[in-house]
């Protein structure tokens, strides 16, 4: 199992799992690392515990979970140590969760430090301020890092776009307003490393656009999921097969709950 890595900073690696893309943070501070977010498969989970341990030579103490869906909690139970912190509807996201295989079902671990506000903590030389913002899921925490210039969005925007499934769309507008209005130059969402603090302000482009479509096609569902996602994005921004599905689920769920309707 390959992993992608980008550095943020010496002590601070961005590692990019095969499975979903999904995106585990590492801080060092010696041979102690504050985790974010866990990747998506085993197999990922377990070439990220070789990686920690045999190339850092490091443990894994904290491990900081931006929100309760399964993509992001592979390795949690790899690192039995590590005190993990999370928001206190966590495992209501969990359990909420429709689309997980059954591997991704067994990935749950209860954290031993849950939040119902924002926490300010300090690794090795980077002040981090924890804080909940609700929209994509009930128990989303993003994470800002002043000094890296850098902002945790986690799912609130997917790519370019937002993932509507388990959330009201006015709910997540106003949490990627949040995001954005910490006015960070890097951002870390959930998948796919590294990306521009555009995708922020895109994904609330994305889904005013969505509903202009769906109020155009009246609500009826053939033409519903009729809506290419070219027309919901800015027209600069090519669409990826990643943000297609997820567009994809999108009409369906707009269908089934008759949003804008």
């Amino acid at each position: 199992m390959s992993l992608k890595t980008q550095s943020l900073a010496p002590d601070v690696l961005v590692v990019i799992g095969e499975t979903y893309a999904s995106n585990a943070t590492l801080f060092l501070d010696g041979r102690d690392v504050l985790m974010v977010d866990a990747l998506g498969s085993r197999a990922d989970a377990l070439a990220l515990r070789r990686f920690v341990h045999e190339e850092l030579n490091a443990r894994v103490r904290l491990a900081v979970c931006t929100h309760g869906f399964s993509d992001h909690l592979a390795a949690l139970q790899e690192f039995p140590e590590a005190l993990v912190i999370a928001h206190e509807r966590f495992e209501e996201t969990f359990q909420a969760e429709r689309f997980r295989s059954e591997e991704e079902s067994r990935f749950f671990r209860a954290p031993e430090l849950r939040l119902g506000g924002p926490m300010h903590l300090r690794w090795g030389r980077y002040a981090l301020e924890v804080f909940p913002n609700a929209g994509h899921t009930a128990s989303t925490l993003n994470i800002d890092v002043p000094s890296l210039d850098l902002l945790f969005s986690a799912d609130t925007a997917v790519g370019h776009m937002a993932y509507i499934a388990y959330g009201v769309p006015e709910a997540i507008d106003a949490a990627l307003g949040r995001s954005e209005a910490r006015g960070r130059s890097r951002v870390i969402q959930g998948h796919g490393g590294v990306v521009s603090p555009r995708t922020l302000g895109s994904a609330r482009h994305y889904l005013r656009a969505l509903e202009g479509a769906v109020r155009g096609a009246r609500g009826v569902p053939e033409r519903v999921r009729g809506i290419p996602l070219g027309a919901c994005l800015p027209a600069d921004v090519r669409g990826s097969d990643f943000e297609m599905f997820f567009h994809s689920r999108n009409l369906d769920e707009v269908v089934a709950r008759r949003l804008w309707a």
